[in-house]
């Protein structure tokens, strides 16, 4: 079975092995990278692991492109890839996104064992916030990120609404990849067996556009959730800010953004079984002297750059504005809930 996920990048060097290593152990075995201006060596590290047969890298077509809608343009040229149509199934998700499975042995394998008519699935992200952590280090995500918004929605308006990718299979007939979730054309829209993450069927409208979120009671993580790693720390904001808008060049990551996912009420640890096995595979690629230069170069180049950044005033100020919006909302017992 190939099992494809599609993904555009920039300057997320320290994080790569971490993501790909995980997402290999679960049963993704066919990876689209895409990668534009980059500077941190993310590009590199990509060659690389191409050359090792592990992902497939291509330049992001808005290189040539007059605009800056890097996302955007990733889903028109997959959209005319054939690979796609040799695959049994397709992802289309970012890099600081980890699919975590919650039934079975937490493999694509027991999710689609515990789904077996799904043809689409959606699964809703679930927003993990900075957890108080402030320096930017090399250790694993999700080890080290365990703060998240509630699983449960108790809330309504904006904040009841959440974000969500979708598993796609060729049987499902998709006229389109989208970011969110496929296109159908009418006549397929109807009939294909379109569920969520607890097996509930999605709703009908929507399904020859494009649903991006959902709202209770389809908000569900019984079987699988997409755990989203916004911020990181602190520093790694910076660094995010300074990168840009990977879909809107003039909107980069403020303080409106900060809040909006330094989301710490509660916690979760449903993927910490693969701590180890991500650890243990992040060392096998790092045997190759290649990616070991390539990522330590990564890490340290992240390092040098958020040290420069904290001395530019406007960086200096949304440093220290994240850590008091942050500590407002944070107790001697933990956060205080946002969501």
């Amino acid at each position: 079975m190939r099992i494809t996920s599609v993904t555009p990048m920039k300057d997320e060097g320290p994080f790569i092995l971490e993501w790909l290593a995980y997402h290999r152990l679960i049963g993704f075995n066919d990876f689209i990278v895409f990668t534009n201006d980059c500077s941190d060596g993310t590009d590199r590290m990509l060659d690389r692991l191409d050359e090792l047969g592990l992902v497939r890298h291509l330049p992001n077509p808005s290189m040539m492109m007059d605009h800056g809608r890097h996302h955007w343009a990733v889903l028109e040229y997959v959209n005319h890839m054939g690979r796609l149509k040799r695959s049994d199934w397709v992802f289309s998700f970012d890099v600081d996104e980890f699919l975590c499975i919650k039934t079975g042995d937490g493999t694509l394998g027991a999710l689609f064992d515990a789904l077996p008519e799904a043809e689409a699935i959606s699964v809703n992200q679930l927003i993990f916030g900075s957890g108080g952590e402030r320096n930017f280090e090399d250790r694993l995500q999700i080890e080290r990120f365990t703060r998240c918004q509630y699983l449960e929605v108790t809330s309504t308006g904006r904040r009841a609404r959440r974000g969500l990718k979708t598993l796609t299979s060729r049987a499902a007939g998709m006229a389109r990849l989208s970011n969110h979730s496929p296109r159908f054309d009418e006549a397929r829209a109807a009939t294909v067996k379109w569920v969520n993450a607890a097996g509930m069927d999605m709703p009908m409208e929507g399904r020859t556009t494009e649903i991006k979120t959902l709202d209770a009671p389809l908000i569900r993580h019984d079987l699988a959730q997409l755990n989203h790693y916004a911020l990181r720390s602190a520093d790694s904001f910076l660094m995010q800010s300074a990168r840009g808008n990977a879909n809107h060049p003039d909107k980069a990551a403020s303080m409106t953004y900060w809040r909006r996912y330094d989301l710490n009420a509660t916690r979760d640890r449903s993927i910490a079984r693969w701590i180890e096995p991500v650890r243990a595979e992040i060392a096998r690629m790092r045997e190759d002297p290649e990616i070991d230069a390539l990522h330590r170069a990564a890490v340290e180049h992240h390092r040098t750059r958020i040290a420069e950044l904290k001395t530019d005033p406007h960086y200096a100020h949304l440093y220290k504005r994240s850590r008091i919006v942050h500590e407002r909302t944070w107790d001697a017992d933990g956060p205080i809930a946002k969501d």
